[in-house]
């Protein structure tokens, strides 16, 4: 009986295909228009996250504070069995590697400027060459040392260009100054980057100017093959490391900005406020600290893309807005629609009653029309917004507006998931029924006498 239903349910969406055309299109936009909000965001939401793991260095940092001979708490730490337990945590993790950072001051010629001066172990850590786009030079020439990797927008700055030599002054680890030089190697398109004004050198090159033993490290970069999984992994790599017996702390996004937040690797003053968090004694907890203890701290992307991440999740509200408001629009149109129909159809109904339809056949075949109308045309409109995203995701934009860091590469990413695309056709589908739920009960009501006489 299901399948005599069906059939007349796609006989009757046949009939009138003016109709069916004009119920479907405004359908099917309304779901093609939600997959491209929810592709589009889902793509900014990833490309964010990238752009962050480039301003952070990995989707999970591992930094360690260790307690010096007087009692200062310094970052750094000496000890492989971190990398080692990290490593062997989770099978997702492409790359683990080693991190040292500086606030460093770069002179050329009269002119100077304060940025991030990271150090990246080039032969691990392969996040930057998929990542950076080099608008002069080659990764060739970073292999050589003493070699540095500038960003567009500082070279720009001081008319540098690959070859030239700059002067860098920055504190060691142990709070001494120390200047030295590099040579610009390559540059890279910081626009195309989320906008990140940082140089790069390699890690070695940085570790002796921090006047750091060679076994030591500032940050452990864990670099997953999904970024969306960097919340599951750092729970996971926080849990092994506290089981080995380190001590180790972490917050969560939620917890971005408060006391827990991860301390700067500058700042001796969040280094105590993080140790504070740990122990409960006060704000110079370091100084209570037998020298050699090292203090772990496991982040995210996630919390440091929070604020960012907050914006998309508004944009992500009005996409919703404006799909309900559509499918309202949608709903309204099929259910005026439909009175239609039950009116044209009334001898129609009588003469399927007086053969032996019942109340339920009729509703049936109505609920099953809408069904067909409405799933079938958001099918189509999802299936169309695939191609529009994916060629949209080809037009470049400009990477240094105030959207260059949901950008990759200057491109929009279009990623929406299948279980988004499945919610989309389901979520159509339910409000197609409820639209035509009561003109399908008033058909099922009608009276077969009574149909036949007032359409005689």
């Amino acid at each position: 009986m299901r399948l005599i239903h069906l059939k007349l349910a796609a006989r009757n969406v046949r009939r009138q295909p003016h109709r069916t055309i004009a119920l479907g299109g405004a359908v099917a936009f309304s779901a093609l228009v939600m997959t491209l909000i929810l592709g589009f965001v889902n793509g900014m939401d990833l490309a964010i996250q990238d752009n962050v793991t480039l301003y952070s260095g990995g989707h999970v940092l591992i930094s360690g504070y260790t307690a010096s001979w007087s009692g200062r708490l310094q970052n750094r730490f000496a000890d492989d069995n971190v990398a080692k337990t990290v490593g062997s945590t989770n099978s997702d993790i492409r790359t683990v590697s080693p991190i040292a950072q500086s606030r460093a001051t770069v002179v050329f010629g009269t002119r100077e400027i304060q940025l991030t001066l990271r150090g990246v172990d080039w032969a691990k850590d392969q996040l930057y060459h998929d990542s950076l786009i080099l608008a002069k030079g080659y990764w060739k020439g970073l292999e050589n040392s003493r070699t540095m990797l500038m960003s567009a927008q500082t070279a720009d700055r001081f008319g540098l260009s690959v070859g030239d030599q700059v002067v860098v002054r920055l504190n060691t680890a142990s709070g001494q100054q120390n200047v030295t030089d590099y040579k610009v190697a390559a540059i890279y398109d910081d626009g195309a980057a989320g906008g990140m004004n940082m140089a790069f050198v390699a890690f070695g090159d940085l570790t002796a100017d921090l006047n750091m033993k060679s076994n030591e490290q500032q940050q452990i970069a864990v670099f997953l093959k999904n970024s969306t999984d960097a919340e599951k992994a750092a729970q996971t790599i926080t849990g092994e490391l506290s089981s080995k017996g380190f001590t180790v702390s972490r917050g969560s996004a939620s917890n971005t900005g408060s006391s827990n937040a991860a301390p700067s690797p500058d700042s001796s003053t969040n280094a105590d406020s993080f140790v504070s968090s740990i122990t409960g004694t006060g704000q110079d907890a370091s100084r209570h600290l037998s020298p050699g203890t090292t203090l772990y701290y496991v982040s995210t992307i996630q919390e440091l893309a929070g604020e960012i991440g907050s914006a998309l999740g508004s944009i992500r509200w009005i996409g919703y807005a404006v799909f309900i408001l559509m499918l309202i629009v949608s709903a309204t149109g099929i259910s005026n629609s439909y009175r239609m129909v039950l009116l044209e159809r009334t001898k129609e109904i009588g003469m399927l009653r007086c053969i032996g339809y019942k109340k339920k056949d009729v509703f049936s075949s109505f609920i099953w029309e809408g069904i067909l109308l409405a799933g079938g045309a958001a099918l189509v409109g999802v299936v169309l917004a695939l191609p529009i995203g994916f060629g949209i995701g080809f037009i470049p934009f400009n990477p240094h507006g105030d959207f260059g860091a949901a950008l990759v590469q200057g491109h929009l990413r279009f990623a929406p998931t299948l279980s988004q695309l499945l919610l989309i056709l389901v979520f159509v589908t339910i409000v197609a029924i409820a639209a035509v739920f009561l003109p399908a009960r008033k058909a099922a009501e009608v009276v077969p006498v009574e149909a036949l006489r007032k359409t005689a």
